[in-house]
């Protein structure tokens, strides 16, 4: 008989990109926007408030941006064969209003890969944010002041975005870092010591969808953790697996339910993780294929206008812009 089981990769990650926690030195993914890319977005500030634009027509293009688009390819290559994160220091944001920030915040991430929607709606532009509303099971972790589970971002999705993006406009009065883990450390450590756990996560589990779907989008999905399709990818978010489960009245196989709850203990293990703060101006952009993300919880500010606030952008190139989840 054929084997019909995926296809898995069966040799280890380099370090390089299956870094563990701390060990990572802050010049690995650190990244200062060079002195000649500064230049040419405030030429680029400077023609838009001779003549604003809306922000979703801002195209690269539109401006003279030889030193970004070099800058930019660099950071390709830190999210695709470095530790698969960057974080950009940074938008002076003292010397802009906050709108100009997004602007030029978007003018950057489109030299990477364009943005797309992030909700059936067509939200592009999301602002992560709690307005002190309620919130339930289904509501979206990055609009409370709750802690984030280690995810990939639309883990549940027909396509994922490949990186997502988020600029730091203001940060809260204590709490709130930004957590990361490699996907690529969790599968060496899984062929070194579980290898049978680590096939199993190459099988399809059930995923709950959240409330941001389509209204006639069915409540869960099929898919794996990991694939390769020549390269490694991975689709993660415990909370929705087990969850997925619960809507189909299905029952999750013991190895399955092994295999997650052993990932994401090894993906929030302080030994395996990464914490750190991002400061108002700085821009987080992930790799979403290769790194899972969370967020310690938070205290706010009283006054709304000092809240904590992010703004996120999905990239992925060779699609359609709507939302695909």
């Amino acid at each position: 008989m054929p084997d019909l089981s995926p296809p898995m990769l069966d040799e280890p990650v380099a370090e390089t990109s299956a870094w563990r926690g701390a060990s990572l030195a802050r010049d690995r993914y650190l990244m200062p926007i060079p002195d000649e890319c500064t230049r040419e977005l405030d030429a680029v500030l400077a023609q838009l408030r001779a003549a604003p634009v809306p922000t979703l027509l801002l195209l690269p293009e539109h401006f003279s941006l030889g030193a970004c688009a070099r800058f930019m390819a660099d950071v390709r290559k830190e999210l695709e064969s470095g530790p698969g994160f960057v974080v950009l220091d940074r938008l002076a944001l003292d010397r802009m209003s906050r709108q100009e920030a997004v602007d030029l915040y978007w003018v950057l991430a489109n030299l990477l890969e364009p943005p797309v929607a992030q909700e059936w709606k067509g939200t592009v532009i999301y602002d992560v944010r709690h307005e002190g509303q309620a919130f339930t099971a289904d509501t979206r972790g990055a609009l409370t002041p709750a802690g984030l589970e280690m995810h990939t971002d639309s883990s549940m999705g027909e396509a994922p975005p490949n990186y997502v993006s988020l600029l730091c406009v203001q940060t809260a009065a204590s709490g709130g870092m930004s957590i990361v883990s490699s996907a690529l450390a969790a599968h060496n450590h899984f062929l070194r010591e579980a290898p049978e756990l680590l096939r199993r996560l190459y099988e399809p589990f059930y995923r709950d969808h959240q409330e941001y779907q389509a209204a006639d989008a069915a409540a869960t999905n099929f898919r794996p953790v990991f694939a390769l399709d020549g390269q490694l990818r991975t689709r993660f978010n415990a909370r929705h697996t087990f969850r997925g489960y619960e809507k189909t009245g299905r029952v999750l196989d013991e190895t399955g339910a092994t295999a997650v709850r052993l990932m994401d203990r090894f993906l929030e293990d302080p030994e395996n993780r990464l914490d750190l703060w991002l400061e108002p101006g700085q821009i987080q952009i992930l790799n979403n294929r290769l790194i899972v993300h969370g967020r310690t919880p938070y205290q706010d500010h009283e006054e709304p206008e000092r809240r904590r606030h992010l703004v996120r952008l999905w990239l992925r190139a060779g699609d359609r812009r709507h939302f695909r989840g």
